[in-house]
């Protein structure tokens, strides 16, 4: 009697392995963009409405100083606002930053950051979900050099800038960002030690309400000390000026097609742009050109 022979199964070749492999791996780069493309749309939805949180706390932070906005730096100590720090530090854990001489460029803040915390309630809305060093601390957060510019110690990354176009700041940081006034010591605005009012900024900025106040991707210092760089193609130094939605770019300063930053306007309105906002928008001119936008 006959007995039939069991099938002898044919092993995997490498050629249908490889094929195998192939479309693991193409399966899986479609996956990776289509989760990345998810997370993306969510930080940027996280980041805009930070971007409201921090426009709504500036605007009842003006309304209590009766149009007052603090300086940028200042070398007097009883323009510190230290009550707030121990409350910063009572609520975080972050403590004041040592101060510096008045020959180092005077102290970080009263920083927007700062005096709007008790409208805030949490310096973590400060920090972009989407900033590259979102989760650093301290010295990991900072740009090189940037150790001597810090208000508090060992504190997470600012992504968001105030436009120090529209507020104090010194003739020769508009003279880079390429203004077309105050670049010859105009009194409303001569440094970074001194206050604006909101009254200052309606009357030297047209149309203020669609003029920005507020963007994200300056990346570089730790929150209570960015120097708030207004914009990426000044080639101004000191802070990385960065657009990270939903990419980050290449480098610093770069405008690259779909690497967008979100923009907080006067009027509240948080728009997402991946092309540079022009001129008018941040202050560099005061008008609009004739058959300008």
């Amino acid at each position: 009697m006959s007995r039939t022979r069991p099938p002898n199964p044919r092993g995997v070749t490498l050629l249908e392995l490889l094929f195998v492999l192939v479309i693991l791996a193409v399966l899986a780069g479609l996956l990776a963009g289509a989760i990345g493309g998810i997370l993306g749309a969510v930080n940027t939805a996280r980041c805009r409405s930070q971007l409201r949180q921090i426009g709504a706390a500036y605007t009842r932070y003006i309304s209590d100083s009766q149009g007052a906005w603090p300086p940028i730096l200042t070398t007097d100590p009883k323009d510190v606002p230290w009550n707030l720090y121990e409350r910063i530090e009572a609520d975080t854990g972050l403590r004041a930053a040592p101060p510096r001489p008045a020959a180092n460029y005077g102290r970080p803040g009263p920083h927007w950051s700062i005096v709007l915390y008790p409208y805030l309630g949490d310096l973590a809305l400060c920090t972009c979900p989407a900033d590259p060093r979102a989760g650093l601390r301290g010295e990991a957060v900072l740009a090189a050099g940037g150790e001597h510019g810090i208000a508090l110690l060992d504190a997470p990354p600012e992504s968001y800038a105030l436009n120090v176009i529209l507020f104090r700041t010194q003739d020769d940081l508009r003279r880079q960002a390429g203004c077309t006034w105050g670049t010859h010591g105009d009194a409303d605005y001569s440094g970074l030690g001194n206050w604006t009012t909101l009254a200052e900024q309606r009357r030297r900025f047209p149309g203020l309400a669609r003029r920005i106040h507020f963007f994200c991707g300056a990346s570089g210092q730790t929150i209570g000390s960015q120097y708030n760089m207004p914009l990426r193609t000044s080639g101004l130094s000191g802070t990385e000026r960065w657009a990270w939605h939903p990419r980050r770019a290449s480098r610093p300063f770069a405008d690259e097609p779909g690497c967008g930053s979100n923009y907080l306007f006067g009027d509240g309105a948080v728009e997402y742009r991946d092309t540079l906002p022009d001129p008018w928008e941040w202050g560099y001119e005061l008008d609009r050109r004739p058959g300008g936008p």
